[in-house]
C-alpha cells in the first residue's frame, strides 16, 4: 500500500466523541473507524492501525490454525474415512470452533458498515458462541463422558453403598442424565443468546458482565469432569485430560477477567487504544482455552475409536445442530426487528 494512502486512511480515524454511542468501547478513546465504510474499505482497514485491527487478527490467525488442525485429524489421520459416523461429533465440534472464530472476524471487520449491520453482526456473533458451546457438549457426550467413572453405575453404586446411600438408584440417575444432557445444553445455548442480545439494549447497565456470565453457564456441562477429579485420581488415570481440562478453565477465567474488568485500558485510558486493550487479550486467552480443549477432545476420540460406547447418529448430532441454527436464527431475527429506529440506519 502506498505511504500516502496509508496516511490518509489513518488520519481519518475518529475519537470516541466523534462516533455514535453504539461504537464507543469503555476507556478506548481513539482509533475508531467512521460509520458507513464500504465493504472494500472495511477489508482494507484490517491492515491499518485501528482499534479493531488486532481484534480481527487475534481471531483470524486461530481460525486458520484450527482449520488446518481439523483438516489433519479428519482427512489425513488415515484411521477412518471423513464420512464415518464415529466422526460426526468431531465434525460438529469443528463446525462450532470454526464458526465462532469466523463470525467474530466478520463482526469486527464489518461492524462499521451501519448501525443496524453492527448490531446484526454481533447478534450473530453471540449465536455462534452458543452454537460452539452446544457443539462442544456433543463432543463431550460421545468422546469424554462415557469414560468417566463418575457416570459408570458399576463403579459408583458400590461407592455410594459404602457411604450408606443404599436408596440411590444410580443406574436410573445416569439414564436420566444421558437423556437430558443434550436437551439441557440446547436450552442453555438458546437462553444465552437471548440474554446476550438483550444485553445490547440501552437500559442494560452491565453488558460485559452479563455476557461473560451467561456464556459461562454452558460450561457447567463439563462439571462431571471436575467431580471426577475430586472423587477419583484423574491426574493419574488420565493426565492429558486432567492437565488440559484445568488449564483450559484457567485460561477462561483469565479471559473473563479481562472482558469484565476492562484492564489495562481502564488504568490508562488512551494508551492501549490500538494495541493491548482488554478485548484483544480476551481473544488470545479464549484461543488458548480452545487449544487446550482440542487436545482432550482428540484424545477422547482416540479412546472412543478403540472402544465405542454408543454409535453417533446423524439425527443426534447434526440434526440437533440444524434445529439449534433455526432457533438461534429466530432469536437474532426477533432482536433485529426490535432495534430502535435510531439503529435502523
Amino acid at each position: 500500500m502506498p505511504p500516502q494512502v496509508f496516511a490518509r486512511d489513518t488520519s481519518s480515524l475518529l475519537r470516541w466523541d466523534e462516533v455514535p454511542d453504539d461504537f464507543v468501547e469503555c476507556f478506548i478513546l481513539s482509533g475508531y473507524r467512521r460509520l458507513h465504510l464500504t465493504a472494500q474499505e472495511c477489508l482494507a482497514s484490517i491492515f491499518q492501525p485501528t482499534n479493531e485491527t488486532l481484534n480481527f487478527w487475534t481471531h483470524f490467525i486461530p481460525l486458520v490454525l484450527f482449520a488446518s488442525r481439523f483438516y489433519q485429524v479428519i482427512f489425513q489421520s488415515g484411521e477412518l474415512p471423513w464420512h464415518h459416523p464415529a466422526l460426526l461429533p468431531l465434525w460438529c465440534y469443528a463446525s462450532g470452533v470454526l464458526l465462532t472464530f469466523a463470525m467474530s472476524c466478520t463482526a469486527h471487520v464489518f461492524s462499521c458498515r451501519s448501525l443496524r449491520l453492527r448490531a446484526a453482526f454481533f447478534f450473530l456473533d453471540y449465536a455462534s458462541i452458543s452454537y460452539y458451546g452446544f457443539a462442544s457438549t456433543l463432543a463431550y457426550t460421545y468422546y469424554l463422558l462415557p469414560r468417566l467413572s463418575l457416570l459408570d453405575p458399576a463403579v459408583m453404586t458400590p461407592y455410594l453403598q459404602s457411604l450408606g446411600w443404599h436408596w440411590v438408584d444410580y443406574g436410573m440417575l445416569m439414564g436420566l442424565y444421558s437423556e437430558l444432557v443434550l436437551p439441557v445444553a440446547f436450552v442453555l445455548a438458546v437462553t444465552c443468546t437471548v440474554a446476550c442480545c438483550k444485553s445490547r439494549s440501552e437500559d442494560c447497565s452491565y453488558p460485559f458482565a452479563i455476557r461473560t456470565f451467561v456464556f459461562a453457564m454452558p460450561l457447567s456441562m463439563a462439571c462431571p469432569v471436575m467431580i471426577e477429579s475430586l472423587l477419583f485420581d484423574l491426574g493419574r488415570k488420565n493426565p492429558t485430560l486432567f492437565v488440559h481440562f484445568y488449564r483450559r478453565y484457567f485460561w477462561l477465567l483469565v479471559a473473563a477477567f479481562f472482558n469484565v474488568s476492562k484492564i489495562p485500558e481502564r488504568i490508562q485510558p488512551g494508551l492501549f487504544d490500538i494495541i493491548g486493550h482488554s478485548h484483544q487479550l480476551f481473544h488470545i486467552f479464549t484461543f488458548l482455552s480452545i487449544y487446550d480443549q482440542m487436545h482432550y477432545v482428540e484424545q477422547g476420540l482416540e479412546h472412543f475409536l478403540k472402544a465405542p460406547h454408543t454409535s453417533p447418529t446423524f439425527q443426534g448430532t447434526v440434526g440437533y445442530l440444524v434445529l439449534l441454527i433455526i432457533c438461534l436464527g429466530m432469536v437474532v431475527r426477533t432482536y433485529l426487528k426490535g432495534l430502535s429506529s435510531q439503529k435502523q440506519d
